[in-house]
C-alpha cells in the first residue's frame, strides 16, 4: 500500500485537517505518519527512515514559503511525490509552478488523496484525479473539482493515533473537534465566500454531522484523553437551532459531563439557545466583534450586526456564568487609531471576559484583500506576510499602522479597564514593542491557563521543554 508522510509544525491545536486525511487513507489500507517540525528537527533523517511515497503539506498564506523551502530540501535528498493542499493553494493554484512541487489539491482533500494513493499503489495513471493539479511531462493537468462531501457521517473520525506519538499532543487537557463544514455568511476578510463561489453548483456548502455521530466521537475522545474540556471549532456552532437542541439532549442522555467551548454569531443568540448551551455544559463562547465602528462592520466587513446585538448577547452569556472571548481585527484598510479605540470601547461595553485581537492580514482570494489591493493599502506581495497574525507586523499601508500595531498589544488591557484608554493611547506612541509584547503574552497566558483552562501548567512546561 502507499505511504504518506504529513509534515506539520505545532501551533497550539491538533491539525484536524491532516488527521481527517490520515483517517481516510488508513480506512483504505494506506499508511500515514506525521513529522512535526517542532519535535523532530532532523527532518531529512526522518524522511529517509520512513521512506514515504508521498510527502504532503497543508499550507496557508502565512507558512507557504517555509514549507516550499523545506520541500525543496527534502527532494534534494529523497525521491518522492510532493503534494500541497490547504487554503493557499486552493486560491492560488499557480503555486504548482514552483520548483519541486509535483501535485496540488484544491478544496476538500479526503477523496482526492485516497484516489491518488490507490493509483500509486496500483501503478496506474493519477493525472486525471478531480481536485488535483498534476505536473506531467513539463505540462500541468488542471482537473476540475468534485462535488462536496454531502454526508459528513460517512467520514471516519479524525486520526488521533497520527499525533499521539508526540507527548504535547497526547497529554492535553483540551481536545478539539468539528461538527460541521462551511459558513453561510459573507464576511469579506474570511475565505468562506470565495470557497462557496468556487464550489458553486457542487453541493450544499454548509453541512453538519448528525448529533449522534458527534456524540459517538466525544465518547471515544473521553476514553482516549479524559479531557478537562472540549472545543468545537466550527465557524458557527449554533447555525441550526434544531440541531443544537438534539445535540444538547444527547449530551445529557449519554452523560458526557465535560465542559465545552464554541463559536457563535451574536445575531443568532437568544435566551433559549443560551440556556440550552448552559444546561449542556457550555462554559465559554467565542464571537466576533471585529470592529467597533458600525459602518466599517457593515460596509467593509459585511457583518450586518448592531452594537446592541453584540452587547446584549455578551451580557446574556455573562449573566448565565458563561465566559466570553471576543474576536477583533485591527489594522483594517483605512483604519485609524481612533477607529481601534472605538472597537476597544465596544468590547468594554460588552464586558467581554477576554478581548482577543488579531492584526488584519489580506488573505488572497478574499474580498477585503481585493479591496486593499485596489485602494493601494497593500502591494499584493505574499512573501511579506508575517508568520503569525496574533502578534506580528501589518502589511497594510495606513498612516497610523505602527501605532496600531503597538495598540494591538495593549488592546485587551484597555477593553478590560477602559479608564486606561487615554494612557494606553499615549503609550501607543512610544516605540516599546518588545515591552508591550511581553505584557500581551503574560496577560493572554493568564486567561488561557487560569480563566479559559485551555492549557494546564503541565502543558505549559511541556511546551517550554519541547519548543524552547
Amino acid at each position: 500500500m502507499a505511504s504518506v508522510l504529513f509534515i506539520h509544525t505545532f501551533d497550539y491545536y491538533e491539525p484536524l485537517g491532516i488527521m481527517h486525511l490520515s483517517a481516510c487513507l488508513k480506512q483504505h489500507g494506506h499508511s500515514c505518519e506525521l513529522l512535526d517540525l517542532k519535535f523532530s528537527r532532523n527532518y531529512i533523517a526522518e524522511v529517509n527512515r520512513i521512506k514515504p511515497d508521498v510527502v504532503a503539506y497543508s499550507v496557508t498564506t502565512n507558512n507557504w514559503k517555509r514549507y516550499l523551502d523545506l520541500n525543496r530540501s527534502i527532494k534534494e535528498h529523497y525521491h518522492c511525490i510532493s503534494l500541497f493542499g490547504g487554503p493557499h493553494v486552493t486560491f492560488f493554484p499557480e503555486f504548482i509552478n514552483n520548483q519541486s512541487v509535483d501535485i496540488i489539491c484544491r478544496g476538500e482533500g479526503e477523496e482526492a488523496i485516497v484516489d491518488l494513493c490507490n493509483a500509486i499503489d496500483a501503478g496506474s495513471d493519477f493525472t486525471g484525479i478531480q481536485n488535483l493539479w498534476v505536473k506531467c511531462n513539463e505540462q500541468i493537468v488542471e482537473n476540475s473539482l468534485r462535488p462536496l462531501i454531502e454526508n459528513l457521517d460517512t467520514l471516519p473520525f479524525a486520526d488521533r493515533d497520527l499525533i499521539n506519538k508526540y507527548e504535547l499532543y497526547r497529554k492535553r487537557s483540551r481536545v478539539r473537534t468539528m461538527t460541521s463544514r462551511g459558513c453561510p455568511y459573507n464576511c469579506t476578510y474570511c475565505f468562506n465566500h470565495s470557497n462557496r463561489q468556487l464550489y458553486q453548483g457542487l453541493g450544499s456548502y454548509v453541512r453538519q454531522r448528525s448529533p449522534k455521530h458527534v456524540i459517538d466521537e466525544l465518547l471515544n475522545l473521553k476514553k482516549l484523553y479524559q479531557p478537562r474540556n472540549f472545543e468545537f471549532h466550527d465557524d458557527i456552532f449554533i447555525v441550526n437551532r434544531r440541531w443544537v437542541k438534539e445535540f444538547v439532549d444527547l449530551y445529557f442522555e449519554h452523560k458526557i459531563n465535560t465542559p465545552f467551548e464554541i463559536n457563535v454569531r451574536v445575531d443568532m443568540v437568544d435566551d433559549q439557545i443560551a440556556m440550552w448551551l448552559k444546561q449542556a455544559g457550555c462554559y465559554s463562547v467565542q464571537f466576533g466583534i471585529e470592529s467597533g465602528n458600525v459602518e466599517t462592520r457593515k460596509k467593509l466587513l459585511k457583518r450586518n450586526i448592531s452594537n446592541q446585538q453584540i452587547v446584549e448577547a455578551s451580557l446574556l452569556f455573562r449573566s448565565l456564568g458563561i465566559k466570553t472571548n471576543a474576536f477583533n481585527l485591527v489594522g483594517l484598510p483605512g483604519e485609524t487609531l481612533n477607529d481601534v479605540l472605538e472597537t476597544i470601547r465596544l468590547n468594554a461595553a460588552s464586558k467581554t471576559g477576554y478581548s482577543m485581537n488579531s492584526i488584519y492580514q489580506p488573505y488572497p482570494g478574499t474580498q477585503l484583500a481585493a479591496y486593499a489591493l485596489e485602494h493601494r493599502y497593500y502591494d499584493g506581495r505574499l512573501d511579506t506576510f508575517d508568520k503569525n497574525y496574533l502578534y506580528g507586523r501589518s502589511v497594510i499601508n495606513t498612516p497610523d499602522i505602527r501605532r496600531i500595531e503597538r495598540l494591538h498589544y495593549l488592546f485587551a488591557f484597555a477593553a478590560r479597564w477602559p479608564r486606561l484608554i487615554p494612557a494606553i493611547r499615549l503609550l501607543s506612541a512610544l516605540r516599546c514593542n518588545k515591552l508591550y509584547q511581553s505584557w500581551y503574552y503574560l496577560y493572554r497566558a493568564y486567561f488561557v491557563i487560569f480563566v479559559f483552562r485551555r492549557l494546564s501548567l503541565r502543558e505549559v512546561l511541556l511546551r517550554f521543554k519541547f519548543i524552547f
